[in-house]
């Protein structure tokens, strides 16, 4: 997540249960917090970090006081939030993460969490839930199902945040590995990282190719622009071993897997995140 106010990127080691931050000011890094299992990270427009995590939605401010914004949906806990993203109203939105390699497994949701904390589920079925995204204009919303090798693509109603009209605006092949993290650039084109497949790939509107961008790691897991011109697209990566059918045939595990954070320049630019607004509630 990019810090526009304050030139910096964070970004989190949720196994490590750490938040991290660089400068591009001083170009220096530092650990922000530590003992926060966090798998996704917003900016909150009173300050702050809103985070999904494996116990729900929280919000987590500079003098590092926790305050739970959902942990229940009708009175059931929220589990294993993975990405999540906000709307341009300040509404927080986050995916499950069900998959089990080894067990079966009831499919995820997607939540959605309203300024005022309601609480909706806008979307079921999910396998591992992942990059989320909006058109620049906020109609199109993107939602990534990893295990499904897709990318959604949904009518978005700002007025309401609902989504309607699924339908499949990308599916990968087994050779580019499984689509991960996900952002949009100015100009409605759609970047999506691909964990064990190496790289990053840049889709147009229309769910065609229009590049790739080979990684020195396997397992790119997550982007996002940022920089003064929002031309950098900053990249992070996963050093877990993970050996798994759904890689592509012949993958190399003896490759170097990932663990950095890496940096891009580009001459595109992407956009701005939104604030998150939800209200935080005091203990």
């Amino acid at each position: 997540m990019w810090n526009p106010v304050r030139q910096e990127i964070y970004w989190t080691d949720s196994d490590d249960q750490k938040i991290y931050c660089y400068s591009e000011k001083t170009k220096n890094w530092r650990s922000l917090y530590h003992h926060f299992n966090a798998s996704s990270l917003a900016l909150h427009q009173d300050g702050g970090l809103v985070f999904g995590s494996q116990k729900g939605f929280y919000h987590i401010s500079g003098n590092k006081k926790l305050v739970p914004i959902a942990e229940f949906y009708e009175g059931s806990p929220i589990s294993n939030i993975n990405d999540i993203i906000v709307d341009s109203i300040g509404r927080v939105y986050g995916g499950q993460e069900c998959f089990r390699s080894d067990q079966e497994y009831t499919t995820g949701y997607l939540f959605r969490i309203d300024i005022d904390g309601t609480i909706s589920i806008i979307e079921e079925g999910l396998h591992l839930s992942n990059g989320m995204g909006f058109s620049p204009n906020s109609t199109l919303f993107y939602l990534v199902d990893t295990i499904a090798r897709n990318i959604y693509v949904y009518d978005f109603d700002l007025d309401t945040g609902n989504i309607t009209n699924k339908r499949i605006f990308v599916t990968l092949d087994s050779i580019d590995g499984l689509p991960d993290g996900l952002t949009v650039d100015a100009e409605g084109y759609v970047w999506i990282a691909r964990f064990l497949g190496s790289g990053i790939t840049r889709y147009n509107p229309n769910g065609d190719i229009d590049c790739k961008i080979d990684m020195p790691c396997a397992q790119p897991t997550s982007l996002t622009f940022g920089g003064l011109n929002y031309n950098h697209l900053y990249i992070t990566s996963a050093s877990f071993k993970w050996e798994t059918d759904l890689a592509p045939i012949g993958h190399d595990y003896k490759s170097h897997r990932g663990g950095e954070l890496y940096r891009v320049e580009l001459d595109i630019q992407g956009k701005p995140e939104f604030l998150a607004k939800t209200i935080i509630k005091a203990n």
